[in-house]
């Protein structure tokens, strides 16, 4: 009897026993899972404030960041033989010299422009006027020099006929940079062009071709309605347009009545800057107002690059423009300024050399005659006298 009585408490101290264990482990399992849960909450609650912060930083910069730009756009690039024949050192061409001045110039800003001059077509013969074609690595010290677009419509876009304008275009591509103006006959000759959230459309227009014959289509001519139209398509597809056109008389510094009516009607049909070239020497800027819409003119910019010798055609302009998208979207220009460049040909070791110098930097070049700075000084301060007062910054007239 007592041994059976022994045997019924060992049995329920047993299961009280089995009990209690079962108890701790759910409630340890509950306790588990509670920490579980909470560092899972605390992981999500932590990566969402990680993610929010990221989020509003992300905000702060965008808001933070101002949609601006600034566009740099030069005169005629020509090369002359003299010019290709100084870039040659017995085994290559190399013209990155020429453009090591207004490097930083060029390369400062968002988007430079430049007008090419000549043809680029391996399988014709190297020459210059008045049927210019250039060896290829002209667009090496092109790019080197920062520019990001070049304009191809003008008078000597066909000198190689129709497979040099190809060749000149497919070559440009190539380099990295956009033209404008000429191409295949089905080819866009736009440009749109998008720095900081602005987008740029470019185009350009030639008065003649020289009377070469090309296939209709392949080189913007100036035609009033299909300026118009293009401006039109281009206002769809960019928020600031420029107009590049190849028109005037050679070597006059006064633009004629046509040309002024032409500029300004080409503003009025929507341009927001029309840039001038072809006279060879640089002309008076200007900023009219349209509806209340400030449009930059520059009736000429001169040569930036050549080996003429009539009087001014060795000094060139190079605007400078400020665009800025506000809140609304509505991109304006904000300011702007014309800096004179001088093209300088000069001897160095028995060599005939030529350089682009910038007029800021005259003071610094030693080779530099005094009556050369005189004449760069005296040049520029007199298209400043018959310009528009608000196209240049204040310094400079300092």
């Amino acid at each position: 009897m007592k041994k059976r009585f022994n045997f019924i408490l060992f049995l329920l101290a047993f299961i009280i026993f089995c009990s209690c264990s079962l108890k701790t482990e759910g409630i340890d399992q509950r306790i588990e899972e509670e920490c579980i849960s909470t560092f899972e909450s605390d992981s999500i609650k932590e990566q969402k404030i990680v993610l929010q912060g990221e989020e509003e930083t992300a905000a702060l910069k965008k808001d933070l960041k101002e949609d601006k730009i600034s566009i740099a756009a030069t005169g005629d690039i020509m090369f002359h033989m003299p010019i290709v024949n100084s870039a040659y050192n017995g085994k290559k061409y190399d013209f990155k010299y020429i453009f090591e001045d207004i490097k930083p110039l060029i390369e400062s800003s968002d988007i430079a422009i430049g007008n090419l001059e000549t043809t680029i077509y391996p399988k014709r013969k190297l020459s210059g006027y008045p049927r210019f074609n250039s060896p290829i690595e002209i667009l090496e010290g092109i790019k080197y020099a920062g520019f990001d677009v070049l304009t191809t419509a003008n008078n000597h876009c066909a000198d190689s006929g129709r497979e040099g304008i190809l060749s000149t275009v497919n070559n440009i591509k190539k380099s990295g940079m956009i033209p404008v103006g000429t191409g295949n006959t089905k080819e866009l000759k736009y440009a749109v062009v998008e720095r900081n959230g602005i987008k740029i459309g470019i185009l350009s227009y030639t008065f003649s071709t020289n009377g070469i014959k090309v296939p209709k289509g392949m080189v913007n001519l100036i035609d009033k309605n299909v300026i118009k139209k293009d401006i039109d398509i281009l206002k769809k597809k960019s928020d600031y347009i420029i107009v590049c056109i190849h028109i005037g008389t050679e070597y006059v510094m006064d633009a004629e009545p046509n040309v002024k009516k032409l500029f300004k009607e080409i503003a009025f049909m929507g341009a927001d800057c029309i840039i001038g070239n072809h006279p060879h020497v640089p002309r008076t800027v200007e900023i009219i107002e349209i509806n209340g819409k400030k449009v930059f003119i520059a009736y000429s910019l001169g040569n930036l690059l050549s080996s003429q010798n009539k009087p001014y055609t060795d000094i060139g302009l190079i605007c400078k423009l400020d665009i800025k998208k506000d809140d609304k979207g509505i991109v304006s220009l904000i300011s702007s300024d014309v800096i004179p460049v001088y093209r300088k040909n000069y001897i160095e070791k028995g060599k005939n050399l030529y350089k682009i110098i910038n007029y800021s930097s005259t003071e610094k070049i030693d080779y530099l005659l005094e009556e050369e700075k005189e004449y760069i000084k005296n040049t520029y301060y007199d298209i400043i006298n018959k310009s528009s007062f608000e196209v240049f910054n204040l310094n400079r007239r300092e």
